[in-house]
């Protein structure tokens, strides 16, 4: 299975690299023929094998050994992790879009936590350094004793009403 993890992967560099595209489209050939069940033509699957061991083996002989006997196994492991990772990310990433399609955050109903889709749809983001206070006196000035969270670090300099100061 290492053609599809190698198509996925070369198909990036290849958009950055020459290089590669010689890669890329070997491994989409590979991918093409294990998908209708065939054998890979171009021994892409064994060259890839003998480029990745030989790398490991320049640094650890043993572990070279081990990937060797087991690149198939290896290779099928991390092609499931990344399918399951894949699909967890759209799962999850479509029900944020859903939570702010139908209630406005990512989070459902009536939640106040952090959305990543604020800043993409143009919704100001409060800011958790700025406090409204609200709470005035009867001549218009802030109240000595007022209630509003954080109104010692105004240092009194309000006025009536909706006043937001930054600490």
């Amino acid at each position: 299975m290492i053609c599809f993890i190698a198509l996925i992967v070369f198909a990036i560099l290849a958009l950055f690299s020459a290089k590669y595209r010689a890669y890329f489209k070997e491994a989409l050939d590979c991918v093409f023929r294990k998908a209708t069940l065939r054998k890979c033509t171009t021994s892409f699957d064994k060259k890839m094998k003998m480029k990745v061991t030989s790398k490991i083996s320049k640094r650890n002989k043993k572990f070279g050994r081990v990937v060797y006997k087991n690149f198939d196994l290896i290779t099928w492991i991390i092609t499931i992790v990344s399918i399951i990772v894949m699909i967890y990310s759209l799962w999850f990433g479509a029900l944020g879009v859903y939570n702010f399609y139908a209630y406005g955050n990512c989070n459902g109903p009536e939640s106040n936590e952090f959305c990543v889709y604020d800043a993409l749809a143009g919704t100001e983001v409060p800011n958790p350094n700025v406090t409204t206070i609200s709470s005035c006196g009867e001549l218009g000035e802030c109240a000595d004793n007022c209630t509003a969270p954080n109104y010692g670090e105004c240092e009194g300099e309000c006025s009536c009403g909706q006043a937001t100061c930054e600490h």
